[in-house]
């Protein structure tokens, strides 16, 4: 017997799978940071610090200027996939990602990581690079350029990058590296729009630094206020005030 299954009930399904696992990422998180846009093609709004305390999440930091893609924000890829919208994030669209995102390595300029940083540090050397090209193996990696079969004609000199990129949180952002749908992805200083990451005043990404645990599980909430209102319920997000 071929059974059929109608569009609207694949959305409603996809979109069950989108709430669910969004809510379990962050049921299971420890620490939540928070970046919230004034709108979708804003590239302007703030960033809030969260801890778990029992079951109640209670703000260590913010709001804390930060700035995002200079066209705004947009659905970025995850593990719970994305609602259907006219915003997904691609390749040189300059807008940062929206959704909930794991974070990476910590790279910096400096050969050590800054006093009171315990968050594993990596220093960039003058071979550090982030592959954004689309058809090279390496795309939306970090890689040091001597020690692989360079295969790419663009990426990120990211020493060069001066003084952006003095400290550098990587968004583990489309970990399966589906080309064309964004790469290299960072929290990193000077704030202003950028062509898709977090950027914020070095003094507050060392607030940020610091209060990052590596023994604590962390995510990272980033949306429109709009969103964030919508989904603050279902995925029973700290309260924010906006006002402030």
């Amino acid at each position: 017997m071929e059974v059929t299954i109608s569009k609207s009930t694949l959305f409603l399904s996809v979109i069950f799978l989108f709430l669910q696992y969004s809510f379990s990422q962050i049921n299971d998180a420890e620490k939540l940071v928070v970046t919230v846009s004034t709108g979708w093609d804003s590239s302007s709004g703030v960033m809030y610090l969260f801890e778990k305390k029992g079951t109640n999440w209670i703000r260590d930091h913010g709001p804390i200027p930060v700035s995002f893609g200079r066209h705004g924000l947009a659905w970025g890829i995850t593990g719970n996939g994305v609602p259907d919208s006219e915003y997904h994030k691609m390749e040189g669209d300059n807008r940062s990602p929206a959704g909930i995102f794991d974070f990476g390595y910590l790279y910096g300029l400096d050969s050590t990581a800054p006093a009171g940083v315990s968050y594993p540090y990596h220093p960039i050397t003058s071979q550090t690079r982030c592959v954004d090209d689309t058809l090279s193996q390496y795309y939306n990696k970090v890689v040091e350029q001597d020690t692989v079969t360079k295969d790419w004609n663009s990426s990120e000199n990211m020493p060069k990058i001066d003084p952006d990129y003095t400290y550098v949180l990587v968004v583990d952002y489309n970990k399966d590296r589906i080309r064309g749908d964004g790469s290299c992805i960072f929290f990193h200083i000077n704030n202003i729009p950028t062509s898709g990451c977090t950027s914020m005043n070095k003094a507050d990404m060392l607030t940020f630094l610091r209060w990052l645990d590596p023994a604590k599980r962390v995510e990272l909430i980033q949306l429109p206020r709009n969103e964030y209102t919508t989904y603050q319920n279902r995925w029973q997000l700290p309260s924010l005030d906006f006002n402030q």
